[in-house]
């Protein structure tokens, strides 16, 4: 499925998608996670469907010809910056490599800059929360120090911190609120899920809240199509574009699918429409007062009120 809105001739998507792999390639080859999130952004934004390790490079002159004046560079360098902090944190060769393309497409650098840094802080922020909501099944299963758990979640093991016993307690008074609160139905996410409370070991730091806040807000589950749904819906919150929003959603998918032991046949297909739908809301949110949003400041309030007062619309 395509936005029409993002819609660009085939001979600019196969460009655009040549794009991407040149950037992911120059380090050290293209990854198994690269190429599953350069396939999703090919089939679900660009409306192709090519086998991406067959695609050649592109210089990025060829790029320039291609690609029309206007959001489609903007989106592509994206595209770019996005695949190339997927995995970590983007390279030298890799920075160096999009800002020529920037300056061939004419897009100035202070919107690649503004991209990545949102793309880190998502990214970061994802792969936290990922492992998080992981590590109880590798407990559960005694694999949590062997050598089979996936390399993305040893990566985030070491930041989800030992705990803190007077912020865990805080959070656990959560659940003594009455049952229609917001601070009640925080908790009860939380427990549904098996996430640990804020503070608790292994529960990552607090600024994981705000994420776990959208779960709750916008009725989100934990699959990895939701928790994607989720991230496009946070990106559209602090203004991402909808393209930028949803690149971040298939990031997300694919970096679920890299830290779990499931195999590809038994993991839940991706589901694009939640992600467009997750899109759709979070741009609606009103900004400001998202903005300036503290959990403590609401966690008395019904839930329903919260919704309200930022906007947020039903699921549809």
């Amino acid at each position: 499925m395509k936005i029409p809105s993002l819609a660009l001739s085939a001979a600019g998507a196969n460009a655009g998608l040549r794009a991407l792999k040149t950037v992911c390639a120059i380090s050290q080859g293209i990854a198994p996670l690269e190429a599953r999130f350069l396939d999703a952004v090919q089939r679900h934004l660009l409306g192709t469907d090519v086998d991406v390790l067959t695609l050649e490079p592109i210089d990025v002159y060829e790029l320039a010809r291609a690609v029309p004046d206007g959001e489609f560079r903007a989106g592509i360098l994206s595209g770019m910056v996005v695949a190339s902090c997927i995995d970590g944190e983007a390279s030298t060769d890799e920075m160096a490599l999009i800002a020529r393309f920037a300056k061939a497409l004419d897009v100035a650098p202070e919107a690649v800059q503004n991209v990545r840094y949102l793309a880190s802080e998502q990214l970061f922020l994802g792969r936290l929360s990922i492992a998080r909501n992981a590590v109880p099944s590798f407990l559960t299963a005694g694999v949590l120090a062997e050598e089979r758990l996936p390399a993305l979640v040893k990566q985030a093991l070491a930041m989800l911190g030992t705990g803190d016993t007077s912020v865990a307690a805080k959070y656990a008074a959560l659940r003594d609120y009455a049952p229609e609160t917001f601070g009640r139905k925080y908790s009860e996410f939380l427990d549904k899920h098996g996430i640990p409370l804020p503070g608790e070991r292994y529960a990552g730091p607090e600024s994981l809240v705000a994420r776990d806040v959208l779960h709750v807000l916008g009725d989100y589950g934990t699959s990895a199509s939701e928790a994607a749904a989720v991230a496009a819906f946070q990106a559209a919150c602090h203004g991402a574009s909808p393209f930028d929003s949803l690149l971040f959603a298939f990031a997300q998918f694919e970096l679920s699918r890299s830290m779990t032991e499931e195999s590809d046949a038994a993991f839940r297909a991706l589901n694009a429409e939640v992600m467009f739908e997750g899109v759709a809301r979070g741009a609606k949110v009103d900004r400001e007062a998202w903005s300036d949003f503290d959990l403590w400041d609401h966690v008395s309030r019904p839930v329903d009120d919260v919704r309200t007062a930022l906007g947020i619309a039903p699921r549809g």
